[in-house]
């Protein structure tokens, strides 16, 4: 299977394995996202050799070959003596002294991308609390690659809609994936992402006529074809704000009727 990684998407996994080190005082983080041979161990903090960016995981091989089957955290508290894993990494990993080994797998829609470890030596475990911030930051990564896959997505629709010469339903096509693409900037919490979402979303600034981003975000769902009750939902605000929006945005547009708003945006280049 051909798995697309981004440049970037490391960072997201290194902010992850930071933040365990840093709050949760874990001894050993390490981990890396998938490409056609598997799992490459990429990421490493705290580790003693150079010998764990020499792992590939694989399904079904060592502890993270097997969390890659089941889709579920899983630990060996005694990782050199354990029953319940094969040991085909074991001299990369016993060579860091590693005693207690958790790993928790990076599921995005059911597609396994990559694996989180966190271990210790010396024979204390992680306590719960840490091992219940592992998940949680496997969890975050798994979020932010959604993400991306759905921006990745919504872009190749509208670059290939542009390329062809829209029809009427590709135009819809492009103006919901539009709209789409201004709520998921607001909503990630990786930065990089908003800022490639905000540089694809900036129109022609010639224009006089300007509108805030909350203004856009309410006609980009307006041009969608959403009602206020829809956009109120969709962007977390109460239909009052929503109506309170639309009109600002009319009186800036001089508009008299919400389709008029639409009109007057596409033609100054703040809509597509």
């Amino acid at each position: 299977m051909t798995v697309d990684v981004r440049a970037d998407d490391l960072e997201v996994l290194r902010a992850s394995a930071a933040r365990l080190r840093r709050d949760w005082d874990v001894p050993l983080v390490f981990g890396g996202l998938r490409d056609e041979h598997g799992v490459p161990v990429t990421l490493t903090l705290g580790e003693v050799t150079t010998d764990l960016a020499t792992i590939t995981i694989r399904p079904s091989l060592g502890l993270g070959g097997k969390t890659w089957l089941s889709r579920r955290p899983a630990y060996v508290r005694d990782y050199g003596s354990s029953l319940d894993i094969t040991h085909e990494y074991d001299r990369q990993i016993l060579g860091e002294r590693v005693t207690f080994l958790a790993v928790v797998p990076i599921v995005v829609r059911d597609d396994v991308r990559g694996l989180l470890y966190a271990g210790t030596r010396g024979g204390e475990p992680l306590s719960e609390a840490a091992l219940e911030a592992l998940v949680a930051e496997a969890r975050k990564v798994s979020g932010e690659l959604e993400i991306r896959d759905e921006v990745d997505r919504r872009v190749r629709l509208a670059q290939s809609v542009a390329a062809a010469g829209p029809s009427t339903v590709e135009r819809q096509l492009l103006r919901d994936a539009f709209a789409e693409m201004r709520i998921i900037a607001r909503e990630t919490a990786d930065p990089r992402t908003r800022e490639r979402l905000e540089a694809l979303l900036v129109k022609d600034a010639r224009s006089e006529i300007t509108l805030t981003a909350r203004q856009l975000d309410v006609m980009a769902l307006v041009a969608a074809g959403c009602r206020n009750v829809e956009i109120a939902e969709r962007l977390g605000l109460g239909t009052e704000t929503v109506k309170s929006y639309l009109r600002s945005a009319m009186a800036r547009l001089g508009a008299r009727s919400r389709h008029e708003a639409v009109a007057a945006a596409r033609r100054h280049g703040l809509l597509p």
